[in-house]
């Protein structure tokens, strides 16, 4: 087997592994400079989603917005309340979020550990969000406590000034919402949130 072929095989298996071979992304909207793509994941009724979109500005500038979480309600779509909980070093902390939900359904929140990953890309700087129990902030009566499976910010820079940022989502609202609401919800997410992290960059 000759040296050619024998890496042709590892970046297969890598590529396996990172779950991006074979991968069947299908996009389901492209409007305004932002893509949206939608997967179905083995063993699971709920799809991810992933958005994409460029945005004019440097990636250092972009990582001041994710953080300030305070300001996050003014940009994420029904986002009532954001708080850190816990800080637990410079790029990882616990946070807590409130989503108002329209009548008949009850608002949901969620608790994550938001952790900065470099990719050991200088250019690429992920941010991924999951679901963690922490008796610092408990479930409420009336709240639905939702689950954070997967979510990410891939923040990768193209030039000086001009950054890529892919949003990696799914998330499970839990309660007795109907899964093809939820996949609904999940497929109009990514752009949303894009849409308004591109806004108030630009502002």
């Amino acid at each position: 087997m000759n040296g050619a072929l024998i890496r042709l095989i590892a970046i297969a298996l890598l590529a396996l592994l990172s779950g991006d071979c074979l991968a069947e992304w299908r996009q389901v909207k492209k409007q305004g400079g932002i893509q949206i793509y939608t997967q179905q994941i083995a063993g699971s009724a709920l799809v991810i989603a992933k958005g994409i979109v460029t945005i004019e500005a440097k990636p250092e500038v972009i990582l001041k917005i994710l953080d300030n979480n305070q300001e996050h309600p003014q940009w994420i779509p029904y986002l009532q309340t954001s708080r850190k909980l816990q800080i637990l070093s410079d790029r990882e902390r616990l946070e807590y979020n409130l989503f108002n939900a329209p009548w008949p359904a009850s608002n949901r929140d969620f608790v994550f550990r938001v952790k900065a990953i470099h990719s050991g890309n200088k250019n690429i700087l992920i941010y991924r969000m999951t679901s963690e129990a922490t008796p610092l902030m408990p479930e409420q009566k009336g709240i639905v406590r939702g689950i954070l499976h997967e979510s990410t910010f891939k923040l990768t820079r193209l030039e000086a000034n001009k950054t890529e940022v892919e949003l990696l989502f799914q998330a499970d609202p839990r309660g007795w919402i109907p899964t093809w609401i939820v996949n609904f919800i999940q497929t109009a997410w990514p752009y949303k949130v894009l849409k308004g992290l591109r806004e108030r960059v630009l502002r």
